[in-house]
Formats: C-alpha cells, structure tokens, sequence
C-alpha cells in the first residue's frame, strides 16, 4: 500500500499463503491454536498433501529497507521478508518473490496475478478484493526534512507546513492515515503534492530542491540514506502524524482464505516459540 520513522513497530503478523502497508497487535494464543500450529504430516490425508503440495505464493517486494530490499548479487532480504520466509516454512508454502511498483503490485493482487503483498494497511477499498492476516508488526511515518532546513518548519502544524506552501513528497499507493489523508485532499495543495513511485526517489526530490521533505517510516529513510551514501543530514519535524497496524495482503482472486488461517497460526507459533523475535532482533537491536 506501499500507503512507505522511528517507532515500536513489531507485533504480530500474517495469516495465508502470498500489500499494500502494515503494526504491532497481539494473536491470541491458545491450546487449540498452538495445537493447530504444528505441521501436520500430509500422508494422513490425501487432500493436505494436495494442498501442501499446491501451495506456492508469488509475493510482490519493492525495495524499503530494512523491511525488503535486494543486495547486489544477493536474493531479497529484510525483516518483513525473513518473517514471512519463516511463516511460510512452517506453513509448508513455497514462495515466489517478484519486484515492482507498490502501486502496479496493487493492480496485480486484485487481479490475481500476484498472490500477496507485504506491509499492507488494510481498508474498506482494499478489503474488497483481498484478505488480511493478523497484524504482523506497527507503522508510523514521520516527515523529513534536510537538517538545514528544519528551524524553518518545526514548530508549524501540518496544516500550516501546507498553507506556507511545503512542498511534501509521497509514495504512490501509500496509506498514510486518515489524519494526513483528509488535509491531502484538500484542494488547495495538490500542486504542493509530489508523488514519485519508489520512495528513493524521494531523496533526489529533496536534494534537487524540488520538495520541502517527504513522509516516510524513520527506519526506512535511514537505511535508504546510509546505503546509497548520499551523505543529506536528515531531521524529523516533531509531528505525531500516522501510526497504525500492518498486515499481509492476500488477493481473493487468487488464494482460498484457509491459506490465511493458515499463514496465522503459523504466525502464532513462531511467537510462541521466541522465533519471532530472534528475527526481528537481527534488524531492530
């Protein structure tokens, strides 16, 4: 979604075989859950070996680090990615993982063409042509400004970040909550507005002067600026703008919905275990 800042980010997460993106809930857990979790073995029954056998997801990725992203000569790594791996693992699915444009991957899961999508927000328009799974960890987004220029904006509202004419940078398809949503519509600002497909994009709009600073999750703009080595000192205005839940969005045209129960169970399990948190530990420690 990919609706795309330091926060307490991590909770629960996910449910069937495969986003939009997105927060940090807890799955309950019970005997019979945990019970559910464990792998079942498929020669006791003819139709779980077919479903086993016939589970394989095409999961859509674009690059937002530390959650997905793809070192030179290496396969896709990141936190949503090695949860999701691991999930999938003890869901006995296969994953196939394919790049895009949050906004072009969105198409594809109401389609069908493409089987999930990772940090997704879900919302009644999306709720129409996907399942989510339970919350997989928290979001929040926060805006960036070069550290330059931050006495010049960080004691205005958003409203008034706009009305002095801040040029704001988004990433197409982005949820970024009803808060920033219902100020974006406003007419007044749309020429303010610059939508770029990947949120890189974002940092050669602020370098180029074209923006004022953009929203984006603080993780994320730091792991972007210490890899490409573009050596722009950042600043966070102090706004409390978006926080909320992401989840694992699944297409209903593609996957049956016992394939989300399933992928949360799993979840569950792996929580259960202390797994969950070994993985997360590798990038938020």
């Amino acid at each position: 979604m990919r609706k795309f800042f330091l926060v307490t980010f991590l909770a629960l997460f996910l449910s069937g075989c495969q986003n939009d993106e997105p927060a940090s809930t807890a799955v309950e857990s019970s005997a019979s859950v945990a019970e559910s979790a464990q792998p079942a073995d498929a020669s006791d029954s003819p139709e779980l070996a077919a479903s086993v056998e016939d589970c394989s997801l095409s999961v859509g990725w674009d690059p937002w680090e530390p959650y997905h992203f793809k070192p030179s000569g290496s396969k896709v790594r990141g936190l949503d990615v090695d949860l999701l791996e691991s999930i999938a693992e003890h869901s006995d699915c296969k994953l196939e993982w394919e790049q895009g444009s949050w906004v072009s991957m969105l198409r594809l899961v109401e389609s069908g063409e493409l089987d999930l999508l990772l940090g997704a927000t879900e919302t009644p328009d999306r709720k129409a042509f996907a399942y989510f799974s339970d919350p997989y960890r928290q979001e929040s987004f926060r805006i960036h400004v070069s550290a330059e220029e931050v006495d010049s904006w960080s004691d205005k509202t958003f409203e008034e970040l706009l009305s002095d004419g801040f040029r704001l940078g988004l990433t197409s398809g982005y949820v970024y909550g009803d808060k920033i949503d219902t100020v974006l519509d406003n007419a007044e600002y749309q020429e303010q507005i610059v939508d770029v497909p990947v949120g890189e994009l974002n940092f050669v709009n602020l370098m180029d002067f074209r923006i004022d600073g953009f929203l984006e999750d603080p993780f994320v703009a730091a792991s972007i600026n210490q890899r490409r080595e573009w050596g722009v000192p950042l600043e966070t205005l102090p706004l409390d703008l978006h926080s909320g839940n992401v989840r694992v969005m699944f297409s209903k045209a593609s996957v049956e919905p016992e394939t989300v129960e399933r992928f949360n169970r799993a979840l569950a399990s792996l929580r259960d275990s202390g797994e969950y948190e070994r993985i997360t530990g590798r990038y938020i420690n």
